[in-house]
């Protein structure tokens, strides 16, 4: 089988390798600043890429403004230009895929499999980022976690693991959340818990605070009463949980963490991305 990898991180080099090593057939593109095996050929066009490629895979996530992400590239490729180079009855693989591009991608013929909709890969991943999310905090602070108090926003795949983490190296973890059953679960679990509505006159009493939610929970006035030397980490994707502009505006230390697990522990990433792939091509068959 051929793989196309088009994009991406540093785990979309270790991806390439996997499937190289697997005995697959791989060739790249807007990958010229990674270093691959040089089996691996780096093609000098998206069109030269994909030919004949079986399936063809893109970031994790795949795309911002219409523009592929290519960090290890200096190429900036669109979009609507990459689905105009694919095939019909080609496998399309990413993360976060836009509703335009999957679109273009289906009228095309393509089979398209977003893989942060997939519950394995889905599960799997947040387990990364939750472990990126501590050495974050940890790197990033004077403090340590132990002894200290953390508010997480949210109650999702993240945010639970982070919990659970948290609460295993000593630290004091609130949990916020809208929904009555996620505060009593995390309740039993050890943490403490809250409604959003209850976070103004709390807010001021956390050394961390981090953000598992796509939706603006922290407004301005919350964010004014954060403690002076809070650090805030944002895992969360656009919009993200809060203003980060006003955040440090406001004087607090702002960590905004993009595709952890991609900087984090890109050959872990790597290898749960390989896996959900071969489990998405298994279940087609």
């Amino acid at each position: 089988m051929k793989f196309a990898i088009v994009g991406g991180d540093a785990r979309l080099v270790f991806l390439a390798g996997l499937l190289w090593r697997d005995g697959h057939r791989v060739c790249t593109y807007a990958l010229e600043r990674a270093e691959l095996p040089r089996e691996i050929p780096k093609a000098g066009c998206i069109q030269g890429c994909v030919y004949g490629a079986d399936c063809v895979v893109l970031p994790t996530p795949a795309e911002a403004g219409g523009f592929l992400l290519t960090p290890l590239s200096g190429e900036q490729l669109r979009t609507e230009e990459l689905v105009s180079s694919l095939w019909q009855g080609q496998r399309l693989f990413g993360g976060r895929l836009g509703d335009t591009l999957c679109l273009s991608a289906l009228r095309q013929g393509l089979s398209v499999e977003d893989l942060t909709r997939r519950a394995d890969f889905a599960a799997l991943n947040a387990a990364v980022t939750a472990e990126g999310a501590i050495g974050e905090l940890m790197a990033n602070s004077d403090k340590t976690l132990w002894r200290s108090r953390v508010l997480v926003c949210g109650w999702g795949r993240i945010a639970k693991l982070l919990t659970l983490r948290l609460l295993g190296l000593g630290a004091s973890v609130c949990v916020a959340a809208r929904r009555a059953d996620a505060r009593v679960t995390a309740r039993a679990l050890g943490a403490e818990s809250c409604d959003f509505t209850e976070l103004e006159g709390l807010l001021g009493g956390f050394d961390f605070i981090v953000n598992t939610v796509p939706a603006r929970v922290l407004d301005g006035g919350l964010l004014c009463a954060a403690a002076e030397d809070a650090l805030v980490l944002e895992l969360a994707s656009a919009p993200g949980g809060f203003d980060r502009t006003l955040a440090e505006n406001i004087g607090l230390r702002v960590l905004a963490a993009p595709g952890l697990p991609g900087r984090y522990a890109p050959r872990r990433a790597a290898e749960i991305m390989c896996e959900a792939i071969y489990a998405a091509l298994e279940e087609e068959e």
